[in-house]
């Protein structure tokens, strides 16, 4: 609906409603309630923990209360990785019926997203990938837009499966397509209606990445209003990331430096009469700010001013270019995205490509040409022939064959980095007053056992069993299952 302003000279004019998002050329997607805190702190990569914790107020009828997120990422996650999320995202769910299987080249992935396509931006997409699909979030009142009620929800972001040279693993092919399967229960959350959030990702990626959440986070506050005030201490640490070790006069300072990149484009503006973003903040006790943002301009764009685009224009869809490699020509590819459905297609391209690339037993080759062989598949919706069924179990055999070699030996590994740690705590415990005195005590107990049972060795008997008491006994060192929780990653670094 159109919003109505009324004139100097009483006339009522329409306008288009300032709430619309501006023409955009790439669309980012963000879900609502992840939004209320960073998922990682700005400086990115891992923590000692493997886990990000923070929180959040909100009001409910019986008052306010307070809600806690905590994300754990076993490989750290990099501010890349929240444009990559929120970039695939909108890509998926910018066309009609979209499915929760994004199949897509490489290539299209980085286009989408507004990167360049060379060889090491293939690499950082997959890497950013993989981070992605360990992390896991937690929140304890998570905003349901589907039950419309706060929840305890845990889940992962999404699931990779990414085809290898030849289908033997390890290299990943950066020329056939890969598969993002987001998570159900995540991708139906950021569906929802009132749970997303859309977003011109040419801006967001123009960004520091603070501004880049602050960007996020007003935008949806000014959907209610033109006028937000935020806590600083509270919008630094939970909101943006910061370390909340850093000085609160410093995380304002990097506030202002987030705040003029916004007013540079226009996202905010200055209040009547003030000329520095310093007046924005408002000092409400002895270490204690509030800081007032004002809808910019941006969001005021004139529908005439936005830049037009032509939705779901065939060469755009994600399935475009997998189709395209395999001989379909473009008329064929239209008629196919046209006429039937998007599941249907992917399933068969996955079959085609594997035809093609990965010489499975028993396929007797295309009888006319891949093109025909994929598109008969769809067009008379077949099931998958049988050689494919064995050929995807061969594969999965060998993953697990691969997966479980893999776990043994990065199991003994760990259990000789647990062993050299323990052995590391045990003599520097022993080299404390308190172990060399016990030490001493159980080493002169011990000597006049052996010199009796092992007089030949007595003294190098006595030392063995001595250690071997105060390690049992007396040193505070964790078992091996706690011990490994927050070391597993070491297996990897050690194994490279």
């Amino acid at each position: 609906m159109p919003t109505l302003v009324q004139s100097s000279a009483g006339s009522t004019t329409a306008i288009p409603n300032r709430y619309r998002l501006p023409g955009i050329v790439r669309q980012g997607i963000a879900q609502l309630s992840l939004l209320e805190t960073a998922l990682w702190t700005l400086q990115g990569g891992t923590l000692p923990t493997h886990k990000f914790e923070t929180s959040y107020e909100y009001p409910t009828t019986a008052g306010r209360m307070s809600a806690t997120v905590t994300v754990r990422a076993p490989l750290g996650l990099q501010s890349f990785d929240e444009y990559v999320l929120w970039g695939l995202l909108g890509a998926t769910l910018s066309w009609k019926d979209p499915d929760p299987v994004l199949l897509a080249t490489p290539y299209w992935m980085l286009k989408s997203l507004g990167l360049k396509t060379g060889g090491t931006q293939y690499t950082e997409l997959r890497e950013s990938l993989l981070r992605l699909a360990i992390a896991s979030y937690q929140n304890t009142a998570f905003y349901n837009p589907e039950a419309h009620e706060h929840q305890y929800v845990a889940f992962q972001f999404l699931s990779i499966l990414l085809p290898t040279v030849g289908g033997i693993g390890k290299t990943v092919d950066t020329e056939r397509s890969w598969r993002i399967e987001w998570n159900p229960a995540f991708f139906r959350f950021c569906k929802a209606t009132g749970g997303n959030l859309h977003f011109d990702l040419d801006l967001y990626r123009s960004l520091s990445p603070a501004a880049r959440r602050l960007f996020l986070k007003l935008k949806d506050r000014f959907w209610r209003s033109k006028k937000v005030f935020l806590n600083v201490d509270d919008l630094t640490t939970s909101g943006l990331g910061f370390s909340a070790l850093r000085p609160l006069k410093k995380r304002k300072f990097d506030l202002k430096n987030c705040i003029r990149e916004l007013l540079d484009h226009d996202v905010i503006k200055l209040g009547r009469g003030q000329t520095d973003p310093e007046e924005l903040f408002v000092r409400r006790g002895k270490g204690s700010y509030v800081v007032v943002f004002y809808e910019g301009d941006y969001f005021r764009q004139p529908t005439s001013e936005r830049v037009q685009r032509q939705k779901n224009a065939i060469a755009d869809h994600p399935l475009h270019e997998p189709l395209r490699k395999i001989g379909v020509d473009g008329p064929a590819i239209a008629r196919l995205l046209k006429s039937h459905d998007t599941s249907l297609i992917q399933r068969w391209v996955r079959i085609t490509e594997a035809a093609m690339h990965e010489k499975p037993r028993n396929f007797a080759g295309f009888k006319n040409s891949a093109a025909a062989f994929l598109i008969d598949g769809v067009q008379n919706n077949r099931t998958p022939p049988d050689w494919f069924h064995a050929h995807a179990k061969r594969q999965e055999k060998q993953q697990w064959q691969e997966a479980r070699t893999h776990a043994a030996v990065c199991g003994d590994r760990l259990q000789q980095l647990f062993e050299a740690d323990r052995a590391i705590a045990l003599q520097a415990y022993l080299d404390t007053p308190e172990g060399r005195r016990n030490f001493d005590q159980s080493y002169r107990a011990y000597l006049e056992l052996f010199r009796v049972t092992q007089p030949h060795r007595a003294e190098k008997a006595a030392r063995e069993a001595a250690r071997t008491r105060i390690e049992r006994s007396d040193l505070a060192f964790p078992e091996f299952a706690a011990w490994a929780q927050t070391n597993l990653h070491r297996t990897g670094e050690a194994i490279a």
